[in-house]
C-alpha cells in the first residue's frame, strides 16, 4: 500500500517536514500531519486479532510475496528486520535480495570490535559483530536469496558536497543527521538502478520501527512519531521507478492488524509486570526512555525470532547530532563535507526556530515532533 504521508499548512500539501516548517514560519501558520489518518482513525484499535503474531507476521509476509515479482529486504541486523527475514525463512518464502549498507570506509578507524562496548558511538560495530554473522547463520537456508553490502561512505559525501551549499537540506523529509542522508538511498547504486529497470513490479520493505506506547488515565495508548515514518526516505530516491514500491512492513495500513496484536501483547506484559508501567507513564515520555528502556524490554515480547544476547550498541537520543554520527562530526570535522552539513543544519535552526527542540545544553537538535496516537485500552488493575 501506498505510504501515505503529508504536511499541510494553510492549505497547502507538503511531503517534507523540512519545507512545511520553512513555509510555516515564514507565513506564521501551523503544521499539521497526516499519515494514513482516514485509516487508521476508522481502525478499531481496541479489538485485538485473533491470530498471534507469528501468524500475522507470515501472512503479510505472503501478502508481500504474491504482490510482487521482485522483493528486496533492507537488513540491519536489528530486531525488526530480524524478524522479517526470519517470517520468509520459517515458511520456505523466497526472498529475491537482502541488502545491507554499512560506512566502514570512513567508520573503520573509530569503531572497537568488542562486545563489552555497546555505547551507542560505537554503532559501526554492529555490521562485523550482528549484521553479519546473523546472515551467515541462514544464508545456506536462502542460496537463492541475493546478498547485497553496500559502502554508503562515497555515497554519503558526495551527497554533500554535490550540493555545496546548505540547499541540501530543501531535498529531506526530515533527518538531517549525516546517516539519514544517505542510509536509504540505495538507487544511488548502479546494480540496484538495474533490477528496478528490468522487474516489473519491484518492493522494498522495511522494519521502520515497533509500536510505540504510552499510559494516560490508566489507558494505553499507541502513537505514531513522524520522525519514525521520515526516517525512510527512499521513496524520493525511486520517484523515477513507477514499477517500485516502499513498503512499511509493520507501520502500513496494510499491517494494521500486526501494530494492534503487538499494541495488545504489550499491554499484557505491562499488566503482567506492574513494576514496568510507571516507565510507560506519559510524563517520563522521551527519547531517552523509549530508545534505551522501553525499545530493549518489548524485543522479546513481541518478536519470537530475537536473541537479547546478540550484540547491539544502545540507540541514538539525539537527532541532528546523533550519537551515531560521531565517527563523522568528530573525526571529519575539518572535511568540507561537514561544513556543508553544519550550513544545512543552521540554515534550518534560523528559519525554522517555532519549531525546533533543543539540547540541555541549548543547542538546536532537530524539529519537534508530530504525532498521531490511538486507543487501546483500559489497563487491567490488581
Amino acid at each position: 500500500m501506498i505510504i501515505n504521508s503529508f504536511y499541510e499548512v494553510d492549505g497547502i500539501k507538503f511531503e517534507s517536514k523540512i519545507r512545511a516548517c520553512l513555509f510555516a514560519s515564514q507565513v506564521n501558520k501551523e503544521v499539521t500531519w497526516n499519515f494514513n489518518k482516514e485509516f487508521f482513525e476508522s481502525y478499531d484499535w481496541t479489538k485485538e486479532p485473533e491470530k498471534t503474531l507469528d501468524q500475522l507476521y507470515d501472512e503479510r509476509t505472503r501478502n508481500l510475496r504474491e504482490k510482487y515479482d521482485y522483493l528486496i529486504l533492507s537488513y540491519s541486523g536489528g530486531s525488526d528486520s530480524h524478524n522479517i527475514l526470519m517470517s520468509f525463512i520459517r515458511q520456505g518464502l523466497h526472498i529475491d535480495e537482502i541488502v545491507v549498507n554499512h560506512m566502514t570506509t570512513a567508520w573503520d578507524k573509530f569503531i572497537v570490535l568488542d562486545p563489552k562496548q555497546k555505547a551507542s558511538w560505537n554503532t559501526g560495530a554492529e555490521h562485523r559483530l550482528q549484521t553479519i554473522p546473523r546472515l551467515k547463520e541462514v544464508e545456506h537456508l536462502i542460496p537463492r536469496t541475493k546478498i547485497t553490502i553496500l559502502d554508503l561512505t562515497e555515497n554519503l559525501f558526495d551527497a554533500f558536497t554535490s550540493y555545496g551549499d546548505a540547499s541540501w537540506v530543501l531535498d529531506r523529509k526530515e533527518g538531517l543527521n549525516p546517516l539519514n542522508v544517505t542510509r536509504y538511498n540505495y538507487a544511488y547504486f548502479k546494480d540496484i538502478r538495474k533490477q528496478f529497470d528490468k522487474s516489473h513490479k519491484v518492493a522494498m520493505v522495511v522494519g521502520v520501527d515497533k509500536p510505540r506506547t504510552v499510559i494516560e488515565n490508566n489507558n494505553l495508548h499507541m502513537y505514531f512519531t513522524d520522525k519514525g515514518v521520515n526516517i525512510v526516505p527512499i521513496d524520493d530516491s525511486f520517484k523515477d521507478y513507477t514499477n517500485s514500491a516502499l513498503e512499511f512492513f509493520y507501520w502500513s495500513p496494510d499491517a494494521a492488524d500486526i501494530l494492534c496484536k503487538q499494541c495488545h501483547v504489550i499491554k499484557r506484559f505491562l499488566e503482567a509486570n506492574p513494576q514496568h508501567q510507571e516507565l510507560w507513564h506519559r510524563k517520563n515520555l522521551s527519547a531517552d526512555n523509549w530508545r534505551l528502556i522501553q525499545e530493549p524490554m518489548i524485543k522479546p515480547v513481541i518478536y519470537s525470532s530475537w536473541n537479547q544476547s546478540w550484540f547491539q550498541t544502545d540507540k541514538s537520543t539525539s537527532d541532528w547530532h546523533s550519537e551515531f554520527d560521531t565517527w563523522f562530526t568528530s573525526g571529519y570535522k575539518d572535511h568540507r563535507a561537514h561544513q556543508i552539513w553544519q550550513e544545512g543544519l543552521n540554515y534550518v535552526a534560523k528559519n525554522a526556530t517555532k519549531y525546533l527542540k533543543y539540547k540541555p545544553d541549548g543547542t538546536p537538535d532537530g524539529l519537534q515532533f508530530f504525532i498521531q496516537h490511538y486507543k487501546i485500552g483500559r489497563m487491567a488493575t490488581r
